[in-house]
């Protein structure tokens, strides 16, 4: 291993390295299903989607008396599963360009805390020698709870010890392959406009703000054949929703298959893929941007404007961001190939003030696997966090701890009346303008989960509420506090603009 960067360590270099030679780039994918095991299954009877003792029922499979449930993330707590729809992965990817080594690892979970991160790194073997790792979350709210808020009851954790070992050791396991596969690749990249309707991507609180685009880094060798493919959109994956009790990787499932191995309905493959594997890679969801219920996605090949969550609208706006890749791939001139693609890194350790006491608390009671620093003169409380900038050939991968507001991104953040703090906009310029590459995805959920990443001149959890709302936002609630958001754009800004744009 040259260098395996933690939490502690403030950056890999000064600056995004670049190889000096046009050494062969390789690339390489490796996966592992990551679906929890051993759990009991029950009956919901009042159809709440929470488990009653006092009401419902459950199949004590191993005799002991006790409901071994496998709760779920998001949402509400006591949601426990009953089975599977289909299975969670971890998936990785490798780069390497004969100077420098970077892995991705992403998983079908809600988020994945620092202190896991940090544990995922220092697990990878020697050998891979992996200058830096990149640790994300899908988001997924219809898999286990992977941070602790969701557990049998309020104040209860529903994280599972024993899977999160797992989860570490299958998440090394596809880096792993990953390395092993290595190959020469060929390197090509697009930036695909005007699906967000089709979609039915929205944002759901003012101001309405979207950071529109997919973003898709492609994997070839010599023969035009796929070896693999980055997605990165910036949508929450939860369109299964609240009454879902089936473990299933949602949207990103269904683009993953979708993309790879085509869109199939009825056990029929109506349209194929483009085979090697796929990685899905949440962008700036923030907002929060969701479809609704009742607001419709529009199916990419029947056309049907499907309104009902569940696993239908999951595949259908999977399969609409397979299709606008598949149908960019196609086009003439679709996708532009880097012609000797290098690697770089540059990374930043982030102070974050931790305001959110519920937060702290529940981290002091073990709830929540996050440590925090005491300053007394002046009284604070600060989590650590990291915010990073990979170069994938003439591409830019900027790495976000948590779930940033789109106007940070794109601008546009306002101070509305009814916001706790009268005052201009401090998360200024916007970042994604800052990005040099020819196309620039922002990776949400990227090595840490520290919650919604807010404005501080839109913050608000004291009445009266901003823009007329009759009762306090969702943001606040699961947010580190106000100044979450400058800390983060403060380090991440300086990154960007330091690397200039793309020659």
């Amino acid at each position: 291993m040259r260098f395996l960067i933690t939490l502690g360590v403030a950056f890999l270099t000064s600056a995004l390295a670049v190889a000096p030679a046009a050494a062969e780039f390789r690339a390489g994918f490796g996966t592992r299903v990551i679906t929890p095991q051993g759990f009991e299954t029950w009956t919901d009877v009042d159809g709440d989607a929470q488990y009653n003792p006092d009401v419902d029922t459950f199949e004590d499979a191993n005799g002991n008396g006790l409901f071994d449930a496998a709760w779920m993330a998001g949402f509400q707590n006591g949601r426990a599963t009953k089975d599977v729809h289909d299975d969670l992965m971890a998936v990785a990817a490798v780069f390497d360009d004969g100077d420098t080594r970077i892995g991705i690892v992403t998983a079908d979970v809600v988020g994945l805390m620092a202190n896991f991160v940090a544990s995922v790194r220092t697990a990878v073997p020697p050998e891979l020698e992996l200058d830096y790792v990149l640790v994300h979350a899908t988001h997924n709210h219809e898999g286990p709870d992977t941070q602790g808020l969701w557990g049998a009851a309020d104040f209860e954790s529903g994280v599972s010890e024993d899977y999160m070992a797992r989860l570490k050791a299958d998440m090394v396991g596809a880096l792993e392959e990953a390395s092993a596969a290595l190959e020469p690749a060929r390197l090509s990249m697009a930036t695909i406009e005007g699906y967000d309707a089709a979609l039915g991507t929205m944002d759901t609180r003012k101001p309405l703000i979207l950071d529109p685009g997919v973003r898709v880094l492609m994997l070839k060798r010599a023969d035009d054949s796929v070896i693999g493919t980055l997605v990165n959109y910036g949508m929450h994956v939860e369109l299964a929703w609240d009454k879902n009790l089936s473990f299933t990787a949602d949207l990103a499932g269904y683009l993953r298959r979708g993309l790879s191995t085509g869109l199939e309905y009825e056990g029929e493959i109506v349209r194929p893929g483009l085979g090697g594997t796929t990685m899905w890679l949440t962008g700036n969801v923030g907002g929060l941007m969701t479809v609704l219920p009742g607001e419709a996605v529009v199916d990419p090949w029947t056309q049907e404007e499907i309104t009902a969550s569940g696993h239908g609208k999951a595949q259908a706006f999977g399969y609409g961001v397979a299709s606008a890749v598949l149908d960019t791939a196609l086009k003439p001139g679709g996708f532009y190939e880097d012609p000797a693609p290098t690697l770089g890194v540059a990374a930043r350790s982030v102070d974050v003030p931790l305001a959110n006491y519920p937060l702290a608390a529940a981290s002091l009671l073990g709830l929540l696997d996050r440590d925090f620093d005491i300053d007394l003169f002046p009284p604070r409380l600060t989590t650590q966090s990291e915010v990073a900038l990979l170069k994938i050939g003439e591409a830019r991968i900027a790495t976000i701890p948590g779930e940033l507001y789109p106007e940070i991104a794109v601008g546009g953040v306002e101070n509305p009346p009814g916001a706790d703090y009268e005052m201009d906009p401090v998360e200024v310029p916007p970042l994604r303008p800052a990005m040099g590459g020819r196309v620039n995805l922002m990776v949400n959920l990227a090595n840490d989960a520290i919650g919604y990443i807010i404005p501080k001149s839109e913050w608000d959890n004291t009445a009266p509420w901003i823009y007329d709302y009759e009762e306090e936002t969702y943001g606040e609630i699961v947010s580190v506090g106000p100044d979450g958001a400058a800390a983060v754009h403060g380090t991440l800004l300086p990154l960007l603009q330091s690397d200039g744009p793309v020659p």
